[in-house]
């Protein structure tokens, strides 16, 4: 038992590692994009679709992977 309680410790750190690198990611491409737009600099086309690729891993990372349990209980006791 403890063993499991320790590996959903280290999940919830990478959990966590995972979604501030996904959001420092973002926040550098939106960061590096105006700059191109208002530098002039013509910004590659597959750079929307890496933007969108970040977004949609950050929005998968925080969303739940199952439905949390009852407020009484372990729903799988």
């Amino acid at each position: 038992m403890r063993e499991r309680r320790s590996i959903e410790g280290v999940q919830e750190w990478l959990y966590l590692i995972i979604a501030l690198a996904l959001a420092l990611y973002l926040v550098i491409g939106v960061i590096a994009w105006t700059w191109m737009i208002f530098a002039d600099v013509e910004v590659p086309s597959a750079f929307t679709t890496v933007l969108a690729a970040i977004v949609g891993s950050l929005a998968g990372i925080l969303s739940p992977l199952r439905p949390p349990g009852r407020a009484g209980g372990r729903a799988d006791a």
